[in-house]
């Protein structure tokens, strides 16, 4: 019997410069999320270090402990027995680091690696100062996606989702649910901003939205899942903790058949010449 749902589980909370106590708080919520049901549970971006922390201090952090913190990783996700999606650092091909989103299966093993492909030059903050952005490849090679349980979902990466392109993108290439790992920087409306873009993500593309944010007072929280009308079903409203939802593909259906947006879609989307 084709299985037909899905528990999934976002979790809130901040990525500090102690790279042990980071991989404490991944160990902790996963466990957690695990009681409750979940085969998959999804860490906001940077959960491995400071993001603020300087260009200098985040590279390093990447050279030293990024092996450290993926092998950690691996090992949470076979022993709680859930699947991880988490942000990470790893080390660059230059002086800067890598801003990298990991997913892995409940046995421990690879779904895929995710680097960041637009870096946040705005609201005053220079990401590209301190991280690589991704390279461009063929046939938008550079997008990850990967299959669990039954559904597939696309990985997105915090500033990612003010670029709708991307995630319709992710859509065309099955995409049941968007995942979303995010240090949304709390400013003047920020959390509104994040609010709506990820709705926004759902509504247009007819899928699931699932957002993991750290929380404030230097990130907006708000980690929450999304269904494919924009309906927000779960939400962890301030501190540390857990958002649990189901996902199901007859929500999916339902919505893509009294709203067949991507099917009406006259235009497609191309890579930049010379990629």
């Amino acid at each position: 019997m084709t299985k037909t749902t899905m528990i999934v589980a976002t979790a809130q909370a901040a990525g500090s410069a102690n790279i042990d106590d980071n991989i404490a708080k991944v160990e902790r919520l996963a466990g957690e999320a695990a009681a409750c049901g979940a085969e998959l549970v999804v860490f906001p971006e940077a959960m491995m270090f400071d993001y603020t922390a300087t260009a200098e201090q985040m590279a390093e952090a990447a050279q030293s402990h990024g092996d450290i913190f993926e092998k950690a990783m691996l090992r949470i996700a076979k022993e709680k027995g859930i699947a991880l999606v988490v942000g990470a650092y790893a080390a660059g091909k230059t002086k800067l680091a890598k801003n990298m989103m990991l997913a892995i299966d409940a046995n421990g093993e690879w779904l895929g690696q995710y680097q960041k492909l637009h870096l946040y030059d705005a609201f005053l903050y220079q990401e590209s100062s301190k991280n690589e952005p991704a390279p461009l490849q063929p046939d938008f090679g550079e997008l990850v996606s990967f299959t669990l349980g039954g559904f597939k979902f696309g990985l997105l990466n915090c500033y990612d989702i003010r670029f709708p392109e991307i995630s319709r993108l992710l859509a065309e290439q099955g995409a049941d649910a968007l995942l979303v790992a995010s240090g949304w920087v709390a400013g003047p409306l920020k959390e509104f901003h994040w609010e709506t873009l990820l709705k926004a993500r759902a509504i247009e593309n007819t899928c699931y939205v699932v957002g993991s944010c750290q929380p404030a007072p230097l990130s907006v929280g708000l980690s929450m899942a999304i269904d494919p009308n924009g309906v927000a079903v779960s939400v962890v409203p301030a501190g540390e903790g857990l958002a649990i939802a189901t996902l199901d593909h007859a929500r999916i259906k339902t919505v893509r058949d009294i709203l067949p947006c991507l099917e009406h879609r006259r235009y497609r989307i191309c890579q930049p010449v010379g990629v």
